[in-house]
C-alpha cells in the first residue's frame, strides 16, 4: 500500500496497526514496532506482498507516533494532516521561485521536508533486481569517496557486508563541509526503501550516519528552534532539546551486497559530500564503553525534562495568575486609597460650610456702579 493509498483511509488507526493503547508510552511504540519489523520485515518474507504492506504500514504508523509532534497532530487532526507533514515536498514539482523561498527558509533555519522524486525509487529498484540501468560504485571500507551530486539526484553505491564485521558493527557516514542538505538512503533487495537518515546540521559540517552495531544507542534528530518558536512560544526551548531523541536497539547488517545512495537534497545548488563505509574495531570499544555511560544519562535527562515541563508550565500558570492578581489588587487599592482621600476631603468640606460667611450678592451697588461708568449723562 503506498502513502497515498494510507492517505485516502479515513479509518486508519496507527495505534491499532502497532497493537498498542492511544496513551501508550514512547518505548511501548518503539517495543511494538520493533517486534512487527522483524515479523513483516522484506528480508524474511521474500515474495510476500502481504508482509511488505504491512511493513509499509507499521514504517509509516511508527514515524508518526515516534515523533512527539507529528503523534500530537495525528492525535488532534487524523491521519491526513500528519500524513501530509510526513510526505513532505517533491521539489523537482517546484519552480524557481519556489525553489528560491525553499532555499531561503532553510537558511533561516525553517525546515521544509521533502521526499525522493520517482526517478531515483526507480533507479534503485533496477539496481537492487539486477537492470543495469544505472551505475553503483564500490564503497571500499576506510576509503572516502569525495562527489558532488545535482539537487533532486542521487549517487549509488554498493557495499558488501561481512560476518567478520558484525562483531562490532559498521556505520555509513555521509557528511558536507559546504552545509548542503541530503538524505542517505539505504535500501532493501527489491529496492524499496530500508532506512534513511536526513543531514543534521553540525558546528561546521552537515552530517549523517546509518549505524548497524550490536549495542543500544540514541538518535537525536536535529533540533530546530525557529520550528519550536513557531509551533509553540510558551514552552522555552530547553524542554525542546530532546523531543526527537529515539532509543535504538543494537542491530547487524546482513552479510551480503547492499545499495545505497547520497541524494541532493538543496533546493538550488548541487551537493558536495563526502561518503565513508566504516567497520568498527577493537580500538573504538572505549569509545563505545563511554557512549553507554552518556546516553543512558540523555534518557533519563529527557523523563525528567517531561516531568519537569509539568511542573515548570503548572508554576508559570500560578506565577502568570499572580501576576494578574496583584496587577488587580494593585489597580484596587490605588482606587481605594483615593476614593478614601477624595471622601475625607469632602468631609472637611462638609464640616467647614457652617462656618463659612453666607455670600450675599449686592446687585443695587453692582449697577450703580457701572452705570455711574457707562450710564452717566454729561
Amino acid at each position: 500500500m503506498s502513502v497515498n493509498a494510507i492517505k485516502s483511509s479515513q479509518d486508519i488507526d496507527f495505534y491499532a496497526i502497532l497493537g498498542v493503547e492511544r496513551n501508550a508510552s514512547e518505548q511501548d511504540i518503539k517495543n511494538a514496532y520493533r517486534k512487527l519489523a522483524i515479523r513483516y520485515h522484506p528480508d524474511k518474507n521474500p515474495g510476500n506482498e502481504e508482509a511488505q504492506e504491512m511493513f509499509k504500514k507499521i514504517s509509516i504508523a511508527y514515524a508518526i507516533l515516534s515523533d512527539p509532534n507529528k503523534r500530537r497532530q495525528y492525535d488532534v487532526s487524523g491521519p491526513s494532516s500528519a500524513l501530509t507533514d510526513f510526505e513532505g515536498l517533491d521539489i523537482s514539482e517546484l519552480g524557481g521561485v519556489g525553489r528560491f523561498f525553499g532555499a531561503m527558509f532553510t537558511k533561516l533555519g525553517i525546515p521544509i521536508p521533502t521526499q525522493i522524486g520517482p526517478k531515483v525509487l526507480a533507479q534503485a529498484r533496477d539496481l537492487c533486481m539486477g537492470k543495469i540501468t544505472h551505475t553503483a560504485r564500490e564503497l571500499m571500507p576506510g576509503e572516502p569517496v569525495s562527489e558532488s551530486v545535482s539537487n533532486q539526484e542521487a549517487d549509488f553505491f554498493r557495499i558488501v557486508m561481512r560476518e567478520d564485521w558484525q562483531k562490532y558493527g559498521v556505520v555509513i557516514r555521509c557528511k558536507s563541509t559546504s552545509m548542503s542538505k541530503f538524505k542517505l538512503v539505504l535500501f532493501d533487495r527489491d529496492g524499496s526503501v530500508r532506512m534513511i537518515r536526513e543531514s543534521q546540521t553540525k558546528k561546521k559540517i552537515t552530517s549523517a550516519e546509518l549505524f548497524f552495531v550490536p549495542f543500544q544507542r540514541v538518535h537525536i534528530g536535529e533540533f530546530v528552534p525557529m520550528q519550536h518558536i513557531m509551533e509553540d512560544k510558551e514552552t522555552p526551548l530547553p524542554f525542546h532539546y530532546l523531543d526527537r531523541l529515539e532509543t535504538q536497539g543494537g542491530h547487524s547488517l546482513e552479510a551480503r551486497e547492499h545499495v545505497l545512495c547520497v541524494y541532493g537534497d538543496n533546493f538550488i545548488q548541487s551537493v558536495k559530500y563526502k561518503l565513508t563505509f566504516l567497520p568498527l574495531n577493537e580500538f573504538c570499544m572505549d569509545h563505545v564503553i563511554k557512549l553507554k555511560e552518556i546516553e543512558p544519562d540523555i534518557i533519563n535527562k529527557k523523563n525528567e525534562m517531561a516531568s519537569f515541563q509539568r511542573e515548570y508550565m503548572d508554576l508559570k500558570k500560578r506565577w502568570e495568575a499572580a501576576k494578574q492578581r496583584l496587577k488587580e489588587e494593585d489597580d484596587y487599592i490605588t482606587k481605594k486609597l483615593k476614593d478614601r482621600d477624595d471622601t475625607y476631603e469632602e468631609m472637611f468640606e462638609a464640616a467647614v460650610a457652617p462656618y463659612k460667611p453666607p455670600m450675599t450678592q449686592n446687585n443695587k451697588s453692582s449697577s450703580g456702579f457701572f452705570s455711574s461708568i457707562f450710564g452717566s449723562k454729561s
